[in-house]
Protein backbone atom coordinates (compact mmCIF):
# COMPACT_ATOMS: atom_id res chain seq x y z
CA UNK A 1 0.00 0.00 0.00
CA UNK A 2 1.31 3.50 -0.49
CA UNK A 3 1.59 6.41 1.50
CA UNK A 4 -2.02 7.91 0.35
CA UNK A 5 -3.76 4.61 1.32
CA UNK A 6 -1.57 4.07 4.65
CA UNK A 7 -2.58 7.93 5.31
CA UNK A 8 -6.29 7.44 4.33
CA UNK A 9 -5.99 4.27 6.50
CA UNK A 10 -5.06 5.77 10.11
CA UNK A 11 -7.33 8.73 9.47
CA UNK A 12 -9.92 6.41 9.13
CA UNK A 13 -9.13 4.70 12.39
CA UNK A 14 -8.20 8.13 14.23
CA UNK A 15 -11.99 9.14 13.61
CA UNK A 16 -13.34 6.39 14.71
CA UNK A 17 -11.25 6.84 18.11
CA UNK A 18 -12.13 9.73 18.52
CA UNK A 19 -15.68 9.01 18.62
CA UNK A 20 -14.90 6.45 21.02
CA UNK A 21 -13.21 8.96 23.22
CA UNK A 22 -16.05 10.89 23.20
CA UNK A 23 -18.42 8.60 23.65
CA UNK A 24 -16.09 7.06 26.94
CA UNK A 25 -15.86 10.80 28.31
CA UNK A 26 -19.73 11.29 28.31
CA UNK A 27 -22.25 10.50 30.44
CA UNK A 28 -22.40 6.33 30.19
CA UNK A 29 -25.26 5.13 28.73
CA UNK A 30 -26.60 1.38 29.07
CA UNK A 31 -26.16 -0.64 26.18
CA UNK A 32 -29.34 -2.50 26.66
CA UNK A 33 -32.43 -0.62 27.70
CA UNK A 34 -35.22 -1.85 29.64
CA UNK A 35 -38.58 -0.55 28.87
CA UNK A 36 -40.01 1.84 32.01
CA UNK A 37 -42.13 -0.30 34.29
CA UNK A 38 -45.00 1.93 35.40
CA UNK A 39 -46.87 1.02 38.86
CA UNK A 40 -50.30 -0.24 38.28
CA UNK A 41 -52.33 -0.67 41.22
CA UNK A 42 -54.22 -4.08 40.90
CA UNK A 43 -57.64 -4.37 42.70
CA UNK A 44 -58.88 -7.62 43.44
CA UNK A 45 -62.57 -8.59 42.56
CA UNK A 46 -65.32 -9.22 44.65
CA UNK A 47 -66.66 -12.46 45.08
CA UNK A 48 -69.80 -12.81 45.96
CA UNK A 49 -71.46 -16.10 47.20
CA UNK A 50 -74.21 -15.46 44.16
CA UNK A 51 -71.22 -15.28 41.19
CA UNK A 52 -68.08 -17.17 40.62
CA UNK A 53 -66.10 -17.19 37.50
CA UNK A 54 -66.08 -20.40 36.74
CA UNK A 55 -63.25 -19.70 34.03
CA UNK A 56 -60.20 -19.19 35.74
CA UNK A 57 -57.93 -15.63 35.15
CA UNK A 58 -54.65 -15.77 33.36
CA UNK A 59 -51.91 -14.42 35.13
CA UNK A 60 -50.72 -10.64 34.47
CA UNK A 61 -47.81 -10.57 32.23
CA UNK A 62 -44.81 -9.71 33.99
CA UNK A 63 -42.27 -6.98 32.59
CA UNK A 64 -39.40 -9.91 32.46
CA UNK A 65 -40.42 -11.25 29.66
CA UNK A 66 -40.42 -7.90 27.31
CA UNK A 67 -37.40 -8.08 25.24
CA UNK A 68 -34.66 -5.83 24.93
CA UNK A 69 -33.75 -3.38 22.69
CA UNK A 70 -30.51 -2.34 22.02
CA UNK A 71 -29.38 1.10 22.82
CA UNK A 72 -28.66 3.67 20.03
CA UNK A 73 -25.44 3.99 21.17
CA UNK A 74 -24.73 0.62 20.86
CA UNK A 75 -26.09 0.70 17.34
CA UNK A 76 -24.00 3.90 16.07
CA UNK A 77 -20.95 1.95 16.90
CA UNK A 78 -21.63 -0.95 15.10
CA UNK A 79 -22.40 1.48 12.19
CA UNK A 80 -18.65 3.13 12.40
CA UNK A 81 -16.70 -0.33 12.81
CA UNK A 82 -18.58 -1.59 9.85
CA UNK A 83 -18.04 1.78 7.95
CA UNK A 84 -14.30 2.29 8.88
CA UNK A 85 -13.96 -1.47 7.38
CA UNK A 86 -15.81 -0.89 4.41
CA UNK A 87 -13.29 2.17 3.71
CA UNK A 88 -9.75 -0.11 4.77
CA UNK A 89 -10.93 -2.55 2.12
CA UNK A 90 -11.36 -0.36 -0.46
CA UNK A 91 -8.48 1.43 0.11
CA UNK A 92 -6.41 -1.50 -0.09
CA UNK A 93 -8.26 -2.93 -3.30
CA UNK A 94 -8.12 0.32 -5.10
CA UNK A 95 -4.24 0.57 -4.79
CA UNK A 96 -4.11 -2.96 -5.54
CA UNK A 97 -5.78 -2.41 -8.80
CA UNK A 98 -3.45 0.91 -9.19
CA UNK A 99 0.19 -1.17 -8.54
CA UNK A 100 -1.27 -3.95 -11.25
CA UNK A 101 -2.98 -1.84 -13.84
CA UNK A 102 -0.98 1.49 -13.97
CA UNK A 103 2.46 2.19 -15.91
CA UNK A 104 4.84 3.79 -14.63
CA UNK A 105 5.41 7.51 -15.45
CA UNK A 106 8.44 8.32 -17.44
CA UNK A 107 9.91 11.35 -15.81
CA UNK A 108 12.31 13.16 -18.10
CA UNK A 109 14.61 16.02 -16.48
CA UNK A 110 14.11 19.06 -17.47
CA UNK A 111 16.29 21.23 -15.26
CA UNK A 112 18.35 23.92 -16.32
CA UNK A 113 21.67 22.11 -14.97
CA UNK A 114 20.55 18.70 -15.26
CA UNK A 115 23.52 16.98 -17.08
CA UNK A 116 22.32 13.52 -18.92
CA UNK A 117 24.51 11.04 -17.59
CA UNK A 118 27.00 8.61 -19.47
CA UNK A 119 25.48 5.25 -19.98
CA UNK A 120 27.03 2.76 -17.57
CA UNK A 121 28.45 -0.25 -19.05
CA UNK A 122 27.14 -2.23 -16.16
CA UNK A 123 23.71 -1.36 -17.24
CA UNK A 124 24.11 -2.43 -20.58
CA UNK A 125 25.86 -6.10 -19.69
CA UNK A 126 23.29 -6.84 -17.49
CA UNK A 127 20.41 -6.05 -19.48
CA UNK A 128 22.10 -8.45 -22.02
CA UNK A 129 23.06 -10.87 -19.63
CA UNK A 130 18.93 -10.93 -18.93
CA UNK A 131 17.59 -10.75 -22.58
CA UNK A 132 19.62 -14.28 -22.36
CA UNK A 133 18.25 -15.35 -19.76
CA UNK A 134 14.64 -14.10 -20.69
CA UNK A 135 14.83 -16.23 -23.83
CA UNK A 136 14.72 -19.58 -21.67
CA UNK A 137 13.35 -20.87 -18.26
CA UNK A 138 9.72 -20.18 -16.97
CA UNK A 139 8.04 -17.21 -18.39
CA UNK A 140 6.89 -15.82 -15.12
CA UNK A 141 10.35 -15.73 -13.21
CA UNK A 142 12.30 -14.90 -16.22
CA UNK A 143 10.88 -11.48 -16.46
CA UNK A 144 10.87 -10.36 -13.15
CA UNK A 145 14.78 -11.30 -13.16
CA UNK A 146 14.85 -9.02 -15.99
CA UNK A 147 13.44 -5.83 -14.60
CA UNK A 148 15.31 -7.05 -11.43
CA UNK A 149 18.27 -6.69 -13.17
CA UNK A 150 17.64 -3.34 -14.51
CA UNK A 151 16.93 -2.16 -11.37
CA UNK A 152 20.00 -3.22 -9.53
CA UNK A 153 22.27 -1.69 -12.22
CA UNK A 154 20.49 1.49 -12.49
CA UNK A 155 21.82 3.26 -9.61
CA UNK A 156 25.50 3.09 -11.72
CA UNK A 157 24.21 6.11 -13.25
CA UNK A 158 25.06 8.12 -9.88
CA UNK A 159 21.15 9.53 -10.18
CA UNK A 160 19.81 9.30 -6.60
CA UNK A 161 16.41 8.22 -5.87
CA UNK A 162 13.57 9.81 -4.47
CA UNK A 163 11.88 9.09 -0.87
CA UNK A 164 8.39 8.90 -2.74
CA UNK A 165 9.49 6.45 -5.25
CA UNK A 166 9.52 2.71 -5.79
CA UNK A 167 12.25 0.86 -6.87
CA UNK A 168 10.44 0.23 -10.46
CA UNK A 169 9.58 4.13 -10.45
CA UNK A 170 13.30 5.17 -9.91
CA UNK A 171 14.01 2.43 -12.72
CA UNK A 172 11.76 3.77 -14.96
CA UNK A 173 12.93 7.15 -14.62
CA UNK A 174 16.57 6.72 -14.72
CA UNK A 175 16.04 4.97 -18.00
CA UNK A 176 14.04 7.07 -19.47
CA UNK A 177 16.63 10.21 -19.09
CA UNK A 178 17.92 9.05 -22.26
CA UNK A 179 16.62 8.92 -26.05
CA UNK A 180 15.01 5.65 -25.50
CA UNK A 181 11.30 3.82 -26.26
CA UNK A 182 9.31 4.96 -23.72
CA UNK A 183 6.19 2.42 -24.82
CA UNK A 184 8.22 -0.53 -24.95
CA UNK A 185 10.19 0.75 -20.99
CA UNK A 186 6.36 1.25 -19.90
CA UNK A 187 5.52 -2.07 -21.12
CA UNK A 188 8.19 -4.26 -20.07
CA UNK A 189 7.48 -2.66 -16.59
CA UNK A 190 3.85 -3.65 -16.62
CA UNK A 191 4.62 -7.39 -17.06
CA UNK A 192 7.24 -6.95 -14.66
CA UNK A 193 4.19 -5.99 -11.97
CA UNK A 194 2.07 -8.27 -13.73
CA UNK A 195 4.58 -11.33 -13.33
CA UNK A 196 5.10 -10.60 -9.80
CA UNK A 197 1.97 -9.69 -7.94
CA UNK A 198 -0.77 -11.20 -10.12
CA UNK A 199 -1.78 -15.30 -9.92
CA UNK A 200 -2.76 -16.10 -12.99
CA UNK A 201 -0.50 -18.00 -15.55
CA UNK A 202 2.29 -16.50 -17.83
CA UNK A 203 3.23 -18.16 -21.06
CA UNK A 204 5.20 -18.01 -24.18
CA UNK A 205 3.12 -14.44 -25.31
CA UNK A 206 4.47 -12.57 -22.72
CA UNK A 207 7.65 -13.93 -22.81
CA UNK A 208 7.82 -12.62 -26.93
CA UNK A 209 6.84 -9.18 -25.57
CA UNK A 210 9.37 -8.80 -22.77
CA UNK A 211 12.04 -9.94 -25.30
CA UNK A 212 11.07 -8.09 -27.61
CA UNK A 213 10.88 -4.57 -25.25
CA UNK A 214 14.20 -5.48 -23.61
CA UNK A 215 16.09 -5.82 -26.93
CA UNK A 216 14.97 -2.19 -28.56
CA UNK A 217 15.50 -1.42 -24.95
CA UNK A 218 19.15 -2.28 -25.46
CA UNK A 219 19.68 -0.82 -28.67
CA UNK A 220 18.43 2.48 -27.53
CA UNK A 221 20.68 2.06 -24.98
CA UNK A 222 23.83 0.96 -27.36
CA UNK A 223 22.87 3.82 -29.85
CA UNK A 224 23.18 6.42 -26.95
CA UNK A 225 26.02 5.23 -25.84
CA UNK A 226 28.41 5.07 -29.19
CA UNK A 227 26.87 9.03 -29.40
CA UNK A 228 28.40 9.68 -26.02
CA UNK A 229 31.75 7.97 -26.98
CA UNK A 230 32.08 9.73 -30.07
CA UNK A 231 31.08 13.23 -28.68
CA UNK A 232 34.41 12.47 -26.19
CA UNK A 233 36.24 11.48 -28.99
CA UNK A 234 35.72 15.00 -30.69
CA UNK A 235 36.45 17.12 -27.31
CA UNK A 236 40.00 15.12 -26.38
CA UNK A 237 43.16 17.08 -27.92
CA UNK A 238 44.53 14.53 -30.57
CA UNK A 239 48.43 14.20 -29.26
CA UNK A 240 49.67 12.88 -32.32
CA UNK A 241 49.05 16.10 -34.68
CA UNK A 242 50.40 19.16 -32.83
CA UNK A 243 53.13 21.43 -33.19
CA UNK A 244 55.37 19.97 -30.78
CA UNK A 245 54.60 16.08 -31.93
CA UNK A 246 57.78 14.23 -33.12
CA UNK A 247 56.25 14.52 -36.78
CA UNK A 248 55.43 18.26 -36.32
CA UNK A 249 57.23 20.97 -38.59
CA UNK A 250 59.33 22.11 -35.54
CA UNK A 251 60.76 19.24 -34.99
CA UNK A 252 61.76 18.46 -38.73
CA UNK A 253 63.68 22.25 -38.69
CA UNK A 254 65.65 21.34 -35.57
CA UNK A 255 67.07 18.13 -37.16
CA UNK A 256 69.82 17.66 -39.37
Amino acid sequence: MSRRGVLAAVLGGVVVMAALVVAALGKPLPLLSRPVQSETVTRLPTITTSTVDATPSRPPTSAAATPLEPSPFLIVLVQLVLAFTVIVLLVVVVQLLRSLLRKPHVTVHEEPDFTIPIVPTELLETARSRLLDLETGEPRNAIVAAWLGLESSASATGLPRLPAETSSEYTARVLGVWPVDAERLADLGALFREARFSVHPLGEPERRRAVGDLRVLIDDLERVAAQQAARRAEQEPTGSSGPSGPSGPSDGGTRS
